[in-house]
């Protein structure tokens, strides 16, 4: 489109015809006004007090072009302005020149054409307003040709950028919802919509490269209250995450540093067995997968008493004797395993009711160990040890060698009732095999008998003399008569 960027000046003209003036003022301009606009065109309309010939400046900027009026020496004025620029605001004036060079000229007016400025992206802006101001904006900018007036430009833009385009912010601290033995739930806020993604590594990897390994969240789904469940983490770890948050504009917001650390891995209750109800007592045992402390809580159903039983070691073999109940009343038992990180799990509960003791102690756990102590007299010291689920007296019964018709010696019975029970053997000769066993019996008159075990008491280890003396003997028989 051409535009003319021509300054026209006001002036007045004095013609002298047989010297003397024709006309000093000016034509008077009035009713200037837009009568239509396309896309591309502009009617503009005006009225002079007197025949005049009409111009018109118009351009992007007050400093104006000029278009002339076709028509000469009229009152009425109307000029038709072509090859705009869409969606454009447009600056004009109007100026009358009567037949004596007199010259009007009328204030600034502006006018915007219709359709939209071809801008790239235009579209992605929802608001109308917001799309009108950009199209004059780019419109403007696109005018601009001094590098001076770019740069000043540029600066407000970058500035007005940064004002505006801010990254999310964080409100406040991510919070770990919840924490499991190989999972994570951390939630936060933003001040504006955008992705959630939490980035993490464990405390070894982040002391190390001071940065993060993995990432887990959903970017895409823009909101202003985030979730992300971490999955697939190692128990008992400690963990360094950092919340991100991404908006539409690819603008991130970030946390601080953070830490958490997932619960170690729980013990599996197995093999849950009910092995003795009697009067006042009862015994259970399991299993766990890992080495765990074990506690068996359970509830006397007729006076809601609750108690608990166990022991701190961490085993894998687990028996627990519940004692003190009442006869003829219905318990409901659960048992826990506590890990050595201080974290628990609970089985199913079960149920039992105490009867009368007709069954016999269990014998469990036996064991012994010989010392031999040397001197003109060898002596042997055997101690033997076993358990019972239950009190109960207990004897032990052996004899030497294995075979069963040898009559088995009887050790005196031990009186005090116990669930733990040692005996001392000074009997056993060195260098010699025992069969023994024990019998326990209970409160209740009901008797055990464990099974059979053999050991075989040590021998004095012999010295350098008797040794070659041993020796000599083998070869030569008379060493037998050596002193005879």
């Amino acid at each position: 489109m051409p535009v003319f960027f021509l300054s026209s000046l006001f002036f007045a003209t004095l013609l002298t015809l047989g010297g003397s003036v024709v006309s000093a003022s000016a034509p008077l301009i009035t009713n200037v006004e837009v009568a239509s606009t396309t896309e591309d065109s502009a009617t503009i309309q005006w009225v002079t007090d007197v025949e005049a010939i009409g111009m018109l400046n118009y351009g992007k900027r007050s400093d104006y072009g000029i278009v002339r009026n076709p028509a000469q020496d009229v009152t009425d004025h109307q000029v038709v302005i072509e090859d705009l620029e869409p969606s454009t605001t447009y600056h004009f004036r109007v100026t009358a020149t009567d037949d004596a060079g007199n010259q009007g000229i009328s204030g600034d007016f502006t006018f915007t054409t219709g359709g939209t400025v071809d801008i790239e992206n235009i579209e992605t802006v929802s608001s109308p307003q917001e799309r009108a101001l950009v199209e004059q904006a780019v419109s403007a900018v696109r005018e601009v040709s001094d590098p001076n007036a770019i740069r000043v430009v540029q600066d407000e833009v970058q500035s007005s950028a940064e004002d505006v385009l801010r990254p999310p912010s964080i409100i406040g601290a991510a919070r770990i919802a919840e924490v499991g033995m190989d999972f994570a739930v951390i939630t936060w806020s933003t001040n504006r919509p955008a992705g959630s993604g939490v980035a993490y590594a464990t405390d070894a990897y982040w002391q190390a490269n001071q940065t993060y390994s993995d990432t887990q969240g959903v970017a895409g789904e823009l909101t202003t209250e985030h979730e992300v469940r971490l999955t697939g983490l190692e128990p008992a770890t400690t963990y360094h995450f950092q919340v991100q948050s991404v908006d539409e504009f690819d603008l991130e917001g970030l946390s601080t540093d953070n830490t958490f650390e997932t619960k170690s891995r729980l013990p599996q209750i197995l093999d849950i067995q009910l092995l003795k109800v009697e009067e006042t007592s009862a015994t259970l045992a399991w299993s766990t997968d890992l080495p765990a402390s074990g506690a068996v809580e359970y509830e006397n159903l007729a006076t809601g008493e609750v108690r608990s039983e166990g022991s701190p070691e961490s085993l894998t073999t687990h028996t627990v004797r519940l004692s003190d109940l009442t006869l003829g009343t219905t318990y409901v038992a659960q048992i826990r395993s506590t890990n050595e990180q201080g974290d628990s799990t609970l089985s199913d509960p079960l149920t039992f009711t105490t009867v009368l003791d007709e069954e016999p102690p269990l014998i469990s756990k036996v064991t012994n160990e010989s010392t031999l102590f040397p001197g003109a007299e060898t002596r042997i010291q055997t101690i033997v040890d076993w358990e019972t689920d239950e009190l109960a007296t207990c004897q032990m019964f052996f004899r030497q060698g294995i075979q069963e018709s040898v009559e088995p010696f009887a050790l005196d019975e031990k009186e005090d009732p116990s669930t733990e029970h040692v005996q001392v053997v000074v009997e056993f000769q060195p260098a010699t095999v025992y069969q023994f066993w024990v019998e326990c019996t209970d409160l209740a008159d009901n008797t055990a008998r464990s099974e059979n075990f053999v050991l075989f008491t040590p021998q004095q280890e012999k010295n350098i003399i008797d040794i070659i003396l041993e020796n000599f003997e083998g070869a030569f028989g008379w060493v037998n008569n050596i002193g005879g």
